[in-house]
């Protein structure tokens, strides 16, 4: 017998096929049995080996949905709403996406021409985002509500009814970029393979904060020949100039920093004590708002800045929300000389600032609080507190000092919800729209608080805008793209109506917007008499209003 082979009588019965060739089969069939068993440990190696990638490349986008991906936690990439990015925007973003079903539906017609706008920007409301979950919810409805308009849509409450019937229709998609900017490389590769779609890209809205990515990814889509209406990104170094195809629906740093010199100048007319004090400048190199911000302050407001400067490093891009503000509020305070702090920061960095100078007891005693300004597209946090539906209620007489008061520069008056107040054409459409189209949600606009921030304001804006620059490039079609004609029709922009009044586009000015109103509002209404009159951005280039400016 040979050598591995048992004998019949040593085998246990019923025999598997297997087993019978191993125990008595000849040499051949054993080695044909090692051979399929040796492909079979192969084939499941390479099985489990592919099942691995597959889970490590393909998971991300497994969790996150068709077009999509997982990037530290987060889904980024541009989306039809089929995906809510956040469960706190389930409830809108289930109506863009019937908005969008809707419009693709219609654009099947030969009589109908669609377009997409695509809203950039951290979807994120509880991450590291330099935006608030409320300023985001803000912007989306804002966006959300100037596209229904355009398409002549209605909410019936269960879905989208066209109420009117329109040729040229928008679809709004959603870019999330992720908290700290980690998915922007994804979106801009999706948004460059959605300008030759069926219903094409024609204009993005964003970005929401000025980063040195932000600077790149205008750059990145100015190349790729895709236009850009900027939210709320106020930076001056985002600009026509730095990223030809991108103008602006909110005011830039400098728009804020002029609106607070004419402030200043005309208060210095009647006040006895003239306003000094130091700038508080945030040098994190990542934050280009802020550092924008402080030089425009230094370029405007020179003559009420004392020469020291103080600065922090800010939390902005970072995560980090831990600022220290001991060392800078304990030099303030021990000085009897300052009356004023110019604050070039994040909001959020500002309110724990304010929180330090409540701490340090500054200025308790003699009855003088220090005045911080600041600038912000809505109602800064400590200003909320100071209103009272749309009316400023200054602080009871019997009440303790304040340690500070707070006057900024913002894109938003509270009072324009007044129904006796002045307030810009086309607000009151505004405010009517929004409170109409995103009714009947709980977390929806509905009482004058939710306008506070002046997100939904500023993005109603950028999107009435994109709409109008989409039509006029549209009619030209004088490129190749819907994108690239009209990246060259922004400039035809004049006069638009939108709920900040009638905004105008000049090429010479970087696409920096005119005619919006910067009201200055005060946390102790100090300010409403004087400033009966707001700033108004202007339509030439500030250096011939301030002449001083060179110097």
């Amino acid at each position: 017998m040979e050598p591995g082979r048992s004998s019949i009588g040593d085998l246990a019965f019923p025999l598997t096929r297997s087993e019978l060739v191993r125990r008595i089969g000849s040499p051949l069939q054993r080695r044909r049995f090692r051979r399929a068993r040796a492909a079979v440990v192969v084939s499941t190696t390479v099985a489990l080996v592919a099942a691995l990638v597959g889970g490590v490349f393909g998971w991300p986008h497994l969790v996150c949905g068709t077009g999509l991906q997982q990037i530290r936690g987060e889904c980024v990439g541009v989306n039809d709403g089929s995906h809510s990015f956040d469960p706190g925007l389930a409830w809108l973003t289930g109506r863009i996406h019937g908005m969008n079903t809707e419009v693709e539906r219609l654009a099947a017609r030969d009589d109908v021409e669609a377009f997409r706008i695509v809203l950039m920007t951290s979807f994120s409301l509880e991450g590291d985002t330099d935006l608030g979950g409320e300023q985001i919810m803000r912007a989306v409805e804002g966006t959300y509500t100037a596209l229904m308009r355009q398409n002549g849509f209605a909410e019936t409450g269960s879905g989208v009814e066209v109420a009117a019937e329109e040729s040229r229709l928008f679809q709004l998609h959603l870019a999330n970029e992720g908290s700290v900017q980690q998915g922007a490389d994804v979106v801009v590769q999706d948004l460059a393979s959605m300008i030759d779609d069926d219903i094409p890209l024609s204009m993005v809205i964003g970005q929401s904060s000025t980063t040195t990515a932000t600077e790149e990814i205008a750059r990145e889509l100015s190349e790729l020949s895709i236009p850009m209406v900027a939210g709320s990104s106020t930076s001056t170094t985002i600009n026509n100039v730095q990223s030809p195809g991108l103008i602006r629906a909110a005011p830039n740093n400098e728009d804020f920093a002029a609106a607070l010199r004419d402030h200043l100048d005309r208060r210095a007319e009647s006040d006895e004590e003239p306003v000094r004090g130091p700038l508080v400048a945030d040098d994190n190199e990542a934050d280009v708002f802020s550092r924008d911000l402080a030089d425009q302050f230094r370029t405007y407001l020179d003559p009420y800045l004392v020469q020291k400067s103080l600065t922090f490093h800010g939390s902005a891009g970072s995560g980090n929300t831990t600022v220290y503000f001991d060392h800078i509020t304990d030099e303030i305070c021990a000085d009897p000389g300052t009356n004023a702090v110019f604050f070039a920061g994040r909001y959020s960095d500002l309110a724990t600032f304010l929180r330090s100078l409540e701490l340090r007891g500054c200025r308790a005693s003699s009855g003088l609080p220090i005045t911080v300004y600041s600038i912000e597209l809505g109602l800064l946090p400590d200003m909320v507190r100071s209103y009272s539906g749309a009316e400023c209620e200054p602080a009871d007489d019997d009440a303790a000092p304040e340690h500070y008061r707070l006057v900024q520069a913002s894109a938003f008056d509270p009072s324009w919800l007044d129904e006796d107040a002045w307030r810009p054409a086309g607000f009151r459409d505004y405010e009517a729209a929004i409170t109409q189209t995103v009714r009947a949600e709980t977390h929806s606009t509905s009482a004058p608080e939710d306008f506070y921030n002046g997100y939904s304001l500023i993005y109603y804006d950028a999107a009435t805008i994109a709409a109008r620059a989409t039509l006029l490039g549209f009619e030209a079609s004088d490129e190749s793209t819907v994108a690239a004609s009209v990246r060259n029709h922004l400039f035809r922009v004049t006069r638009e109506p939108t709920g900040s009044g009638r905004l105008d586009y000049l090429e010479e000015l970087e696409g920096r917007v005119t005619g919006r109103h910067i009201p200055i509002l005060s946390s102790d209404c100090s300010v409403e008499a004087l400033d009966a009159d707001p700033f108004q951005t202007p339509d030439v280039p500030y250096d011939e209003l301030y002449p001083d400016l060179a110097d």
